[in-house]
């Protein structure tokens, strides 16, 4: 999956699903969704002709186990997952799904740990909260993972914001602010 200069919808309200397809992005995001209706929405988004990708920590009703990955990839035909379980993260892309694996910046030991966290491990993809110290710290966030693409996500707030956020060199932003998805 190429990550460049793209804007993730975030849907949180399903009534905003239809309206994400729309969106030029590649991916869909279902950050707030359940094991109940997760099948019919990853089958919308994939008739849309986009990839389906769901917050593990976000699915109501599912435990991030070996048994629940499977379901995710076989039964859900879930594309990629953003997490910040690391074992959950490698479990999915042991079975051939995307990941993203997020973190929270909140001050230098963070970036020590997720420093730690990616040398030992290779995730597809790197999102970075909020999006705001992401664009401060994105010097010291490239040499965390070398070639891996960096996301923002996280008070994405207007268009100049996003336009802040390339500029910076980011690939990508996640947002459930629905005027800013094109």
């Amino acid at each position: 999956m190429q990550f460049k200069n793209i804007v993730i919808p975030s849907v949180r309200e399903m009534k905003y699903l239809s309206l994400s397809c729309k969106a030029k992005s590649p991916i869909i995001l279902l950050s707030n969704t359940d094991i109940g209706n997760l099948m019919l929405q990853v089958d919308y988004v994939h008739k849309h002709g986009k990839q389906a990708f769901a917050h593990l920590e976000l699915i109501g009703g599912f435990a991030p186990d070996i048994a629940g990955m499977k379901l995710l990839k076989n039964m859900y035909h879930l594309d990629g997952v953003f997490t910040t379980n690391i074992q959950a993260g490698n479990m999915a892309k042991n079975l051939g799904l995307i990941v993203v694996y997020r973190f929270f910046l909140i001050d230098s030991r963070s970036l020590k740990r997720t420093s730690e966290i990616l040398r030992k491990n290779k995730f597809d993809a790197i999102e970075t909260l909020p999006a705001y110290c992401a664009m401060q710290e994105f010097a010291d966030l490239q040499q965390l993972g070398s070639g891996i693409p960096f996301i923002a996500g996280g008070f994405v707030r207007d268009s100049k914001m996003v336009a802040k956020i390339f500029a910076a060199g980011m690939c990508g932003i996640t947002t459930s602010k629905t005027e800013l998805w094109d």
